[in-house]
């Protein structure tokens, strides 16, 4: 014991230690998301914007109004709309113009898009996992992931929303354990092992579990954060099971879409309980695969991928 610590303040500290040693077996999703240097702030206009998604009679004016509050966002959109992909015959510096061009839906998923592009930027992440080849990856599963839940008559801003950021455990996990977890990636590819179950043999927590914790600080609405937290193991989603349904079956077809695989061991077959909750067969998958390509073409240079 050091000369200047008397017995007291000793304990205290010795009992802090034990504390924190406990949160950290306990509550390992706060180990981690505490960790992160620079995590991104919580999202809460995408939760206004959902929530007028879901009211039949939004408007373009209260859209407006949202996005207005932010001046880098509104900055971005306008870029956006005077792009190749959707300029008119004039620029223009009109926010309402600019969501009238580009579309209500096209603009909120420019808008989860930008938020969900901060995670991106997580210190260290890049040295864990390939960062623009799991954000190729995050985008595909949004578009498909919203092809999906629009053939089953689901909401498509809320599926775009969840498949976005199905994933973003993997650069929290990156973020913090760096090379481990780069490591991790390759035993699973090299073993044919799901990426999930090594990642709780090492860290007592894995990617899915650490985003829906994420999504749940944020806010977010319950059933995003329980379609990203059991998008591996749908039994667990109820009563949040459609969404979770699109998401997974979403994250599939992203996998047939790309070249790049972030490990073809993380690949998801659709279970008949996912095509079911939905009310697809098989024979629905090549339909929505193509629905995909085409909607991938009409965002690439909007998202960035």
């Amino acid at each position: 014991m050091n000369s200047g610590t008397n017995a007291k303040d000793y304990t205290e500290i010795v009992e802090r230690a034990i504390h924190q040693a406990r949160l950290r077996t306990l509550n390992p999703a706060k180990r981690y998301l505490d960790g992160v240097t620079s995590l991104p702030p919580a999202p809460m206009l995408l939760t206004k914007l959902l929530a007028l998604f879901r009211d039949q009679d939004h408007d373009i004016d209260q859209v407006v109004q949202l996005i207005g509050y932010e001046p880098s966002l509104t900055a971005q959109l306008l870029r956006t709309c005077n792009s190749a992909c959707f300029a008119g015959e004039q620029p223009t510096a009109d926010i309402f113009d600019a969501v009238t061009r580009i579309g209500l839906y096209q603009v909120y998923c420019l808008v989860v898009a930008i938020y969900g592009a901060k995670a991106k930027s997580m210190p260290g992440a890049d040295k864990g996992v390939d960062v623009k080849a799991l954000w190729r990856h995050s985008v595909a599963v949004a578009v498909s992931a919203s092809v999906v839940a629009d053939h089953a008559g689901q909401n498509k801003a809320e599926a775009f929303t969840a498949g976005l950021l199905h994933d973003i455990g993997k650069l929290v996990l990156a973020s913090t354990e760096r090379e481990a977890y780069a490591r991790l990636i390759e035993r699973a590819k090299r073993e044919g092992v799901l990426l999930g179950a090594l990642e709780r043999g090492s860290f007592v927590i894995d990617h899915a579990e650490l985003g829906g914790e994420l999504m749940r600080r944020w806010d977010l609405p319950p059933h995003i954060v329980a379609a990203v937290r059991y998008h591996h193991e749908i039994a667990a989603a109820p009563p949040f099971e459609q969404l979770t349904a699109a998401v997974q079956v979403g994250d599939m077809l992203s996998h047939q879409l790309l070249s790049e695989d972030l490990g073809s061991s993380d690949v998801l077959t659709p279970s008949t309980v996912a095509l079911d909750i939905l009310q697809l067969s098989l024979d629905d998958l090549p339909r929505m695969l193509a629905k995909t390509q085409a909607e991938m073409e009409k965002v690439k240079g909007m998202l960035e991928i």
